[in-house]
């Protein structure tokens, strides 16, 4: 079944049921099958082809939805875009996957008059600008053409190495992590699940859309996590079930100063079953400190991008363990192998490794990346792990220089082969130092050349508008030696003890 089936499916099952809430607007199953049939056949007749690119560039609205659904339906493949990124780093992202269409909000119309300088022969249309056709024949025939197997979605990330990368997902990969997921945390038609994460993230769009179409439940979208004040709102007057996060809301939750009243409704009087957290690390002391205050229980899992993204989450009923992030979910094998490729027994740390439906098919364009991640079926993440003798997993540390920051993905490559050009500089390593809130902070270490003299302004200053703001460095500390290896590499990982 392809992700517009499973739509199309829901909403001759269930066509009254509200699947999409946003402020005031509702949508049942069948409105939004029936827009996603619209804005699929608009696309089709301005020319878009079988496996065409299309790029979303949308903050948080239904039309975003509507969108990713309506490409698949007409065949396409979506590339969603990180509304964070600067017109430089889109088009990068566009070039490389090829895009045809890009589809955007009217709030992102400057970033698209750069652009479409760097793009050419790009189609841009605001979401209103889309043709409107009603659902025909045709279109109903290229659903019923479409396979599971084939690509639905290029997510672009840094991966383990290099820069942004697009891992192909299919439409299989995408439902079994759905379904995987749905069993893992118990997720039914009643459940009410709120979506205030951006939806270009892989973690909200298959946990807070796909899983509950997959489901039957209902979405209960906002624009965005800001003001905090409608999240909480929303908690109490949309009567949400599942709360999804990252740990940084989390921390935030857990040690924020609260009235009593605010405090008593939540522990005794909302319905959330569960907090699932998920993107990042989340600490320990977090969790114990949100459960004591909310007395809700908070499940952390883990994943990536290439994993579509689920891999593995705490049980809702039985064993949670400290520091662990579970067991995989159902229908997905994990092991840890050692330098030779060779699984390693309980308790002992090796890279992670996944096999299931839920693994990409690839990096698009980039063979030599895809051998050096799959291998034998199996997926190497990357992260550095141990599994016990029941099966859960504890994340040790990442094999590579990955930063993670708020639970988007950078890589410091993209700023040190900036920094380094600066005639002051001879050498210079970025990495992520944790920040007791379950994110990193990105610093910069900077060597000077002799008797040059330059400060953090100055580089910051050189940097500005080169990149999206969360990857610019958050401190810079200027050091007279780097710690090396025996072959001249700069040990990053003696950076991360810095303490700062």
């Amino acid at each position: 079944m392809t992700l517009s089936a499973l739509l199309s499916k829901r909403a001759k099952e269930i066509p009254k049921k509200i699947c999409l809430k946003f402020g005031k607007k509702k949508f049942t199953y069948s409105d939004l099958d029936r827009l996603v049939s619209i804005t699929s056949g608009g696309l089709k007749t301005s020319g878009l082809k079988h496996q065409d690119r299309v790029a979303v560039l949308m903050d948080n609205c239904p039309e975003y939805i509507i969108s990713y659904f309506a490409v698949l339906r007409a065949g396409g493949v979506v590339v969603p875009l990180n509304t964070f990124l600067t017109p430089d780093e889109i088009s990068y992202i566009l070039n490389d996957s090829a895009c045809k269409v890009l589809i955007y909000s009217a709030g992102f119309l400057p970033h698209v008059e750069k652009i479409r300088n760097a793009v050419p022969g790009l189609k841009a249309f605001m979401f209103d600008e889309i043709p409107v056709i009603p659902k025909a024949s045709p279109l109903e025939k290229v659903e019923a053409d479409l396979d599971e197997n084939e690509v639905a979605v290029f997510l672009y990330t840094s991966g383990t190495t290099g820069f942004p990368k697009g891992a192909m997902l299919s439409h299989r990969n995408l439902i079994a992590n759905a379904e995987a997921s749905m069993k893992a945390m118990e997720v039914s038609g009643s459940d009410r699940i709120l979506l205030f994460l951006p939806l270009f993230h892989s973690f909200s769009f298959t946990v807070c859309v796909i899983l509950p179409i997959f489901a039957g439940a209902q979405i209960i979208l906002l624009a965005s996590v800001k003001p905090f004040s409608k999240v909480i709102k929303s908690i109490f007057t949309d009567r949400i079930t599942l709360f999804v996060a990252i740990p940084t809301i989390y921390n935030i939750l857990s040690r924020k100063k609260m009235p009593f009243f605010l405090r008593f409704f939540f522990k005794f009087l909302v319905n959330i079953r569960a907090c699932i957290s998920g993107a990042a690390a989340l600490p320990a002391d977090t969790i114990n400190a949100f459960e004591k205050r909310f007395n809700i229980p908070l499940i952390e899992g883990y994943g990536l991008t290439e994993a579509s993204p689920v891999v593995a989450v705490n049980p809702l009923r039985g064993v949670r363990k400290p520091s662990s992030v579970g067991l995989p979910v159902p229908g997905v094998e994990v092991a840890v192998a050692g330098e030779d490729g060779k699984n390693l027994p309980d308790g002992e740390t090796g890279e992670l490794i996944v096999r299931g439906a839920n693994v990409m098919q690839g990096y698009y364009n980039r063979e030599k990346e895809t051998e050096e991640v799959l291998k034998d079926g199996w997926l190497y993440t990357g992260d550095m792990a141990k599994i016990d003798s029941d099966g859960y997993i504890y994340i040790v540390d990442r094999k590579k220089d990955l930063i993670i920051i708020d639970g988007m993905n950078m890589y410091p490559r993209e700023v040190e082969d900036l920094v380094i050009q600066h005639p002051s500089i001879e050498e210079c390593a970025m990495v992520g130092i944790p920040d007791g809130r379950g994110s990193e902070i990105p610093v910069l270490f900077i060597k000077t050349k002799d008797h040059s003299v330059i400060n953090e302004s100055d580089i910051r200053g050189s940097l500005r508008g080169r990149f999206a703001q969360y990857k610019m460095p958050k401190r810079t500390i200027f050091i007279e030696a780097f710690p090396k290896t025996a072959t001249g590499k700069i040990k990053k990982t003696e950076l991360r003890k810095w303490k700062i």
